[in-house]
């Protein structure tokens, strides 16, 4: 043994009955793997203390904690643990890293703190450690704001119908490539929910693993998709909804140009609330009557500096579920309007 590093998630929490677990062991990602087959017992004392203190801990350790057969009894091991806290001051993780004699210690691992409210739809950051250019003003992105960068994520239909109302105590991993910047990363985001009042609240982890597992290219589903959207572009803008709550998941197309959409700017409704009203009535018909697809004009957009932009939407309800989740839903700009706003900001924290 010269060195190693391994990632443990503590999404769980603290108490005795959560469950930790490693999620990458020398640069290899792992899933959910007990941290008894991958840390000796005299280690695992100082990622409690860790925790409990949410600042990095660091000891002297024999060779032979670490099952060394045959360890010089004078040789010591330098192990450094270092809390990875979330954005409410939470642990998410802990980093264990080490190394014996005079060897160097390894990297810690690229790892972001996330947590991800399913009421509010909305993913919020502790630290932005790859880099990414976040919305000015904010630590957060709306659901659809984020996959605008994703190319390849195969099991996102999953984690949506999981997350529009999740179960207790949720638990989730899986891999999806993004394009941030220039070049295109691998990443493994892994999600715990828990339960009661929190089972909305989800605390998650984002592990960049492009050193070990290659990105990959867009999917087929992914490519129809992006073909779907270049056919609308020029005179509509199509997305994917949650048919109850009637918010957008994720853009096929550039989103329609010009609108304040909710979680923003502030967590007011974009549509006008005697507007919203009438769409919630037409929605609650056509699942209802069992209905596939219906039109609604003239809907109010609340529009960035003020103002509304008018249009019309097609709506088709997504098959695979009964009664249906998910809505593909067409809008067309048909007009603008300066009617007064009825509602008062409810601003985003930063």
């Amino acid at each position: 043994m010269n060195s190693g590093r391994v990632l443990v998630e503590t999404l769980g929490g603290g108490s005795e009955d959560a469950e930790w677990t490693v999620l990458a062991v020398d640069g290899r990602p792992v899933r959910w793997r007990s941290i008894l087959r991958v840390l000796p017992i005299g280690v695992q004392p100082l990622l409690v203390q860790a925790y409990r203190r949410r600042a990095r801990v660091a000891a002297r350790l024999p060779a032979r904690v670490f099952g060394e057969p045959g360890a010089d009894p004078t040789v010591e091991v330098v192990v450094a643990v270092t809390p990875v806290l979330g954005p409410r001051d939470r642990v998410h993780a802990i980093q264990v890293c080490y190394a014996s004699g005079g060897d160097a210690m390894p990297l810690p691992y690229i790892v972001a703190a996330v947590d991800y409210s399913s009421d509010e739809r909305s993913i919020y950051l502790a630290a932005n450690p790859f880099g990414w250019r976040l919305p000015d003003g904010r630590s957060s992105w709306t659901v659809p704001e984020a996959f605008r960068f994703v190319e390849r994520f195969d099991e996102a239909m999953d984690l949506i119908l999981r997350t529009l109302d999740p179960v207790e105590r949720l638990s989730w991993a899986g891999d999806l490539t993004v394009r941030a910047g220039d070049a295109a990363r691998r990443y493994r985001l892994v999600l715990r929910g828990g339960a009661g009042g929190e089972r909305t609240q989800l605390r998650g982890l984002l592990l960049d693993v492009t050193e070990s597992l290659a990105p990959e290219p867009a999917s087929v589903d992914y490519a129809t998709l992006a073909a779907l959207g270049r056919r609308h572009a020029d005179h509509s803008y199509l997305a994917l909804a949650d048919v109850h709550k009637l918010r957008i998941i994720r853009w096929i197309t550039d989103p329609v140009p010009g609108i304040q959409w909710k979680g923003t700017v502030d967590q007011r409704d974009t549509a006008h609330p005697d507007d919203l009203a009438c769409v919630r009535g037409e929605l609650e018909r056509v699942l209802r009557e069992g209905l596939s697809r219906n039109v609604i004009e003239n809907i109010r957009m609340r529009r960035i500096g003020g103002g509304w932009t008018v249009i019309d939407v097609v709506s088709t309800m997504v098959p695979g579920s009964q009664p249906p989740v998910l809505l593909l839903i067409e809008m067309t700009v048909v007009g603008h309007t300066d009617d007064p706003d009825p509602t008062e900001p409810d601003l985003v924290d930063g």
